[in-house]
């Protein structure tokens, strides 16, 4: 996978922004005979009338537009710096975007890697994906071209009628003007130092057996998974071993049927301990 960060430091960052600004409109499906099909409508793009997919009746159809341009706008009012990088797929039924945070680059240790801030949003006119905002910081590995996503902040919804997205919007502008990034600045850079297998151990069963945090036991493998692939980009630092418990949170626990919101309590547990425990 390239590098979208190739100039970074090096010169003016281009943005590539599809047109993802267009009206969408909503249309009864009838069939042959002219009968209306009950409880199901078409969705239309109305700068080119062409149906990008059928939803159901309880379906709120969330624009592109709507759905990212809150977040740019309440960035342009805080004076944040970005660049951005917007795609669509399917004839414009669904857009992948990206906001980046280029002021705020900062070092991985001594490691020559770089990350940058950046928020992520997903949707879809058709109803094949959620609502999807997400707050991560890509480290970007110099010495191969590859970028690591490292999520600090998830967050998705289904579209139904009457859902406010209000809150998520600010859930994630919170990120950017809280400290997260600022811990995870200190916390890349921040090495723990050649331990061992044991050493490693002791901490990861610290973190879980801390009433504080009250991580399951039963993911400790997949931690420890995580940690090893941790250490194939570099020394084990604060960050590493935060994100080996944060991943399991984000890729297994949050996916579990009715888990959802035991995640992000779980999430919050984390990072606070992260924040404030002496050992790191």
């Amino acid at each position: 996978m390239s590098s979208d960060f190739s100039n970074i430091g090096y010169g003016e960052v281009k943005e590539f922004t599809e047109k993802y600004q267009f009206p969408v409109m909503e249309s009864k499906i009838l069939t042959e005979g002219g009968v209306e099909v009950p409880n199901r409508r078409a969705i239309v793009r109305g700068d080119t009338n062409e149906v990008v997919g059928t939803v159901g009746s309880n379906y709120k159809v969330l624009s592109h537009s709507d759905a990212l341009d809150p977040i740019i706008d309440r960035l342009k009012e805080k004076g944040q710096r970005t660049f951005k990088r917007i795609l669509l797929a399917n004839n414009g039924a669904k857009m992948f975007a990206s906001i980046y945070f280029p002021h705020k680059e900062a070092s991985v240790g001594n490691s020559g890697d770089k990350y940058w801030p950046g928020i992520t949003v997903v949707n879809s006119l058709d109803g094949t994906l959620r609502y999807h905002l997400e707050a991560s910081i890509f480290r970007l590995v110099c010495t191969n071209g590859m970028r690591v996503p490292q999520i600090i902040k998830n967050l998705t919804s289904v579209h139904s009628k009457n859902k406010d997205y209000t809150e998520m919007v600010e859930g994630i502008i919170g990120v950017v003007d809280g400290d997260q990034f600022t811990n995870f600045n200190k916390w890349a850079n921040k090495d723990l130092g050649a331990r061992t297998s044991v050493d490693l151990n002791k901490l990861v069963d610290y973190v879980i057996n801390n009433p504080k945090v009250n991580f399951p036991a039963k993911y400790k493998p997949l931690v420890e998974c995580e940690i090893s692939r941790e250490l194939e980009n570099g020394p084990m630092t604060v960050w590493s071993l935060y994100n080996a418990f944060h991943s399991v949170i984000e890729h297994h626990l949050v996916r579990e049927k009715g888990k959802y919101n035991r995640a992000r309590s779980l999430d919050e547990n984390l990072y606070k301990f992260f924040s404030t425990e002496s050992i790191f």
